[in-house]
């Protein structure tokens, strides 16, 4: 998986964010964006099938499978967004919590963008 991961990674951005309570009687919380962190993922497209089978009542117009390094799991976890391209996609969240899968070294997760209603 080492040499897999040299030779097909490529770089991706992961956007942190700070909340800021601006009312505490509304409860109205603005995100404040921070600068960008790259990091190395092997990036795939995910199948519509693939992607009602894994991310079960997910819409989404577009999702991809990344595979990044185990250090990187707390970035991932508080990722507000990510960035592959041109294109930003949310992380696949259960009950507010990010959900992946650890394999030795590595973490696999799910991405995508929200389905414009």
């Amino acid at each position: 998986m080492d040499e897999l991961f040299k030779e097909q990674s490529i770089r991706i951005k992961i956007y942190l964010s700070i909340p800021s309570e601006n009312d505490p009687y509304e409860k109205d919380v603005t995100l404040s964006e921070l600068p960008s962190l790259p990091i190395s993922a092997i990036v795939t497209d995910l199948s519509f099938s693939k992607i009602q089978w894994s991310m079960p009542a997910v819409l989404t117009d577009k999702a991809k499978e990344i595979v990044i390094e185990k250090r990187h799991k707390n970035l991932f976890e508080q990722a507000y967004k990510i960035q592959i391209a041109d294109e930003y996609f949310d992380a696949w969240k259960v009950n507010g919590k990010t959900q992946y899968k650890i394999e030795q070294d590595y973490l696999r997760a799910y991405i995508f963008i929200k389905k414009e209603s």
